[in-house]
């Protein structure tokens, strides 16, 4: 597996630099189970990403 390094471009305004992140220990009821929200937000249009939106949750293959 290869670990390159992860570029984020804001879908809004194009900033690639300027990223926060915020986890919501509520969650989201995903399939009966829950599972922590993801934030990014963009420091340059303070535009709003969940993480979630574009990434799938493999949290079940860590769980052996």
């Amino acid at each position: 597996m290869a670990r390159a390094k992860l570029h984020l471009i804001c879908g809004n305004c194009g900033c690639n630099d300027m990223w926060s992140y915020w986890i919501d220990p509520r969650g989201r009821d995903i399939d009966g189970e829950l599972v922590p929200a993801v934030f990014l937000s963009c420091g340059n249009c303070e535009t709003l990403h969940d993480l979630a939106d574009t990434a799938s949750d493999r949290s079940d293959v860590r769980k052996g």
